[in-house]
């Protein structure tokens, strides 16, 4: 477990440090994304690759399933101490703005189920959460060190990704979601 923790904390200050050297998108974005400093906006806005996973109670979940909302994709592990960090301020954000047109979506990598349902329950956490056991998603999504979050538009484009944990209920993180509910981009 020890050994686990210290993996990812290594993966996730490699990974900072390259999201920190990599260039920042060209400015079509008429939104400051880096309010929220993990944020980088993505330089084109694609499609984003498509999830299909099981959840805590063994129904299949897709990220089709969100179109028409803001997601807030966030790949996470019980064992992640900086994902232990954020979830809660995630939960916040999920309960401000889940009837406007948001949602959360955590995927948790490489964790059993088990580990996942009693991190869920004692985080009284209640947005969406799959299941990623081999970490095929993951891996799509570039998540290689823990937690990685991406913001993705209600037609299923990738908006800005970032690496790290961020204040999710923070002023800046709020008025971010807000602005991207309300439609600017």
């Amino acid at each position: 477990m020890l050994k686990m923790r210290i993996f990812g904390l290594i993966s996730y200050c490699w990974l900072v440090a390259a999201a920190l050297a990599s260039p920042v998108a060209s400015g079509q974005s008429t939104l400051d994304y880096k309010v929220v400093p993990i944020l980088q906006p993505m330089k084109d806005t694609a499609p984003t690759p498509e999830i299909l996973l099981g959840t805590l109670d063994g129904k299949k979940i897709s990220l089709k399933d969100f179109r028409g909302k803001v997601v807030l994709l966030n790949f996470w592990a019980s064992w992640c101490a900086p994902c232990r960090e954020e979830m809660p301020a995630m939960e916040k954000l999920y309960q401000e703005f889940k009837d406007k047109n948001f949602t959360v979506l955590a995927i948790a990598v490489k964790d059993s189920k088990q580990d996942t349902l009693n991190f869920a329950k004692e985080f009284k956490l209640t947005y969406p959460i799959a299941l990623d056991p081999d970490a095929k998603i993951g891996q799509e999504y570039g998540a290689w060190g823990l937690p990685v979050t991406y913001l993705i538009g209600p037609k299923g484009e990738g908006l800005a990704r970032g690496w790290g944990p961020a204040d999710w209920y923070g002023t800046a993180a709020r008025r971010l979601i807000r602005d991207l509910i309300d439609g600017k981009r």
